[in-house]
């Protein structure tokens, strides 16, 4: 049997790689972060993320960006700080550029940033720490996100893969991509937890070969072990897990 000494290693251990972010800071502001894996065709897909804006950056910024090999603004969103303080966000769709409308403070605290869309009858939201901020359904002719892109994070992509603009500047982890279009209840589950998409899913590592790369290419990007501003939510879930196994541990030793 596992001591218990160990088991609090392994759950802190657990919630390091859980908290693992990606740093973009504005002394270099060429860095991104590439998703390392081969997308499909997509009639429906929903994507979050968690992002800690700088609350000195006040340019237009790219949190994320998919490109397709026949068509580069495909899927995107990103994020303008407005006259109140505000960091009003806007998904692009088939290169359309939709609304500002959802928003968030400028505040520097972390935030739970969420997409969906589908084909079917083109519908669109944006959600902001389980809420929708906006929606709609006034997209272009309708058809499928092409297949076989590149998704970039920190950048917009006004090339296949490159030529980079727009610029995050802050911190984001916990990205999950689905190949469906989520429910609000969904959302707002995901905002109080941590869950993974089907397909793509946070944490990743590192390295070469891993989901999300930082090689040479990428060195301006780098890991942060930087915290939440409230950190309630990783107590609650450090309590859980080892409430969990130390109830197991007695229970069964």
């Amino acid at each position: 049997i596992m001591s218990i000494p160990l088991m609090i290693f392994f759950c802190l251990y657990l919630l390091d790689m859980l908290f693992q972010a990606l740093n973009f800071p504005r002394d270099s502001q060429d860095g991104y972060g590439r998703v390392n894996m081969m997308f499909p065709t997509l009639p429906a897909v929903s994507v979050c993320v968690r992002v800690q804006w700088d609350p000195q950056w006040d340019q237009v910024s790219t949190m994320y960006s998919y490109a397709a090999p026949v068509f580069t603004n495909e899927f995107q969103l990103r994020g303008q700080v407005d006259r109140t303080g505000r960091i009003l966000l806007a998904l692009i769709v088939h290169g359309q550029h939709l609304p500002y409308k959802a928003s968030f403070p400028n505040d520097g605290a972390w935030h739970h940033l969420c997409v969906t869309w589908r084909k079917a009858d083109g519908h669109w939201a944006i959600y902001v720490d389980g809420e929708r901020g906006a929606m709609g359904s006034r997209t272009d002719t309708p058809r499928d996100i092409h297949g076989e892109g590149i998704l970039i994070l920190g950048q917009d992509q006004d090339s296949f893969g490159g030529n980079f603009t727009e610029p995050f500047i802050g911190n984001i982890t916990d990205l999950n991509v689905w190949n469906t279009s989520l429910e609000q209840r969904q959302f707002r589950a995901l905002n109080e937890s941590w869950g993974r998409g089907n397909w793509f899913a946070w944490p990743v590592l590192y390295e070469e070969n891993g989901a999300l790369l930082n090689s040479e290419k990428q060195q301006n990007v780098k890991p942060s072990r930087k915290r939440r501003d409230s950190i309630s939510k990783s107590n609650k879930l450090t309590g859980f897990l080892l409430a969990a196994i130390l109830s197991k541990h007695f229970k069964h030793g």
